[in-house]
């Protein structure tokens, strides 16, 4: 018997679907590429404290990722720039002629993020906050200490552990938002600014309208602003909504449109994160709720740069997250002198510094330096400052030891003194961390 001959086959088919098997071949590789180096990099995260699951509001079940999102600036230099003036004496752009690139050292955007459950919480940092112990903006963090200083930098500003860093382009906000067919964005006002130095130029009507990735890019950068930065921040506050409920609309757990915006990320990104994190976290983006706010700062008279009030950020901590702040005592009326014998570079002046932004004036606070002692940090503390010395006792968390009396520092009294010791040399990778506690229902311990 003849047998029938079989049906020919469609080449153009074949070809697409080898085609499609390829792209899915190449990306299982470079998933499992990707995953067998990154997961070896993974960090260890953070035990909370009890106040701080306090402040945040989750209990010891709770598991809370954190991490700070910085954007690098545009490089160029600002020296070689030229106004451009518009009709009414305003400058509207900058003619540029010299060098440029995309890896700037200076982080345009910081925002600490926290996930809790399917709760997202944004945090901007505003990048104008002056740092007293460097004698510079957080800003400038990221040129010198690098990504690392700036995860630790950022900590500090909110007295919350910081598992996490991303520092990305500023081109990622166009890979993303491409990748994701653009977003929909109310434009509240006329957007018209060119900078050739950065590449930049901004021409935005306002309305409601859909963005592609380089006029998202333009709507969070524009700064001819009332208020400058703080102003801009409320337009990222405003494209992260946006962004958010793109993601919702498409689900991005969709096979064609998660490989897009995971090889947007992760091309653009300078991260001590792994895989493993992304997979924990992308499953919850469809549901996620966003909270978005801006650390509260105040402007210093005399200067334009910005300062941060620890009691201040407790407080908007606890409402932003919907958790309990502590009950602030005053700083004691008498000097505190800080003697280093911890024998480690810098640890003195931070631990100075530190104090300095829980609230003791500077002018309680002396610093001097003296031989090593190996012994544990201690207070040393006269008769008659034995009860106040309780403040920092239980700031610090060291012990206190009674003396008749302390020598004058510099013709100033002393009424006590905390002696750095061996111990303190832990405190070598970053400025140490202090826990206030409520101490207006606690009775002095009796002097000795």
């Amino acid at each position: 018997m003849q047998r029938e001959p079989r049906p020919t086959a469609d080449p153009a088919r074949t070809q697409r679907i080898r085609a499609q098997l390829l792209q899915l071949l190449g990306l299982v590789v470079a998933t499992v590429g990707l995953a067998g180096f990154w997961l070896t990099r993974d960090v260890d995260r953070s035990e909370l404290t009890v106040f701080q699951r306090e402040l945040l509001g989750v209990d010891e079940e709770a598991t809370v990722v954190s991490f700070v999102l910085a954007g690098r600036d545009r490089m160029y230099y600002t020296d070689q720039s030229t106004p451009i003036y518009g009709a009414g004496g305003r400058i509207v752009g900058w003619d540029y002629r010299g060098p440029r690139g995309l890896d700037g050292t200076l982080t345009d955007t910081i925002i600490y993020v926290s996930v809790v459950g399917d709760v997202a919480t944004l945090i901007a940092i505003p990048r104008d906050i002056y740092l007293d112990a460097w004698q510079t903006r957080v800003n400038s963090m990221y040129f010198y200490q690098g990504a690392e200083g700036l995860r630790r930098t950022v900590e500090e500003l909110i007295g919350l552990p910081v598992d996490y860093y991303a520092v990305i382009n500023l081109d990622l906000f166009e890979n993303v938002v491409d990748a994701l067919g653009g977003v929909n964005v109310n434009v509240p006002y006329r957007m018209f600014y060119t900078d050739r130095a950065a590449g930049l130029r901004i021409d935005l009507q306002p309305g409601p309208q859909l963005l592609d990735g380089e006029n998202a890019a333009g709507f969070v950068r524009f700064r001819d602003l009332p208020r400058g930065d703080l102003d801009r921040i409320e337009n990222l506050k405003s494209l992260a909504f946006a962004v958010l409920q793109r993601v919702r609309d498409l689900n991005v757990r969709a096979v064609t449109v998660l490989p897009g915006l995971l090889d947007a990320v992760f091309a653009d990104v300078e991260t001590n994160a792994s895989p493993a994190l992304a997979r924990e976290l992308l499953p919850r983006l469809a549901r996620l709720e966003l909270r978005v706010a801006t650390l509260p700062t105040f402007l210093q008279e005399g200067s334009s740069a910005l300062y941060v009030d620890r009691r201040e950020v407790e407080t908007f901590l606890a409402t932003t997250f919907g958790g309990t702040g502590r009950t602030w005592v005053e700083a004691p009326e008498a000097t505190l002198h800080v003697v280093d014998r911890s024998g480690g570079e810098g640890i003195g002046a931070a631990y100075v510094a530190r104090l300095a932004a829980m609230g003791v004036p500077e002018e309680r606070l002396l610093l001097s330096e003296g031989s090593v002692d190996p012994a544990p940090s201690r207070l040393i503390v006269t008769t008659d400052h034995w009860g106040e010395a309780e403040f920092y006792a239980a700031m610090l968390g060291v012990g206190k030891q009674q003396i008749d009396r302390l020598p004058n520092v510099g013709g100033r009294a002393v009424g006590i003194q905390l002696v750095l010791g061996g111990d303190a040399r832990a405190f070598d990778a970053g400025p140490p961390t202090f826990a206030v506690v409520d101490l207006s229902s606690t009775e002095p311990d009796p002097v000795p």
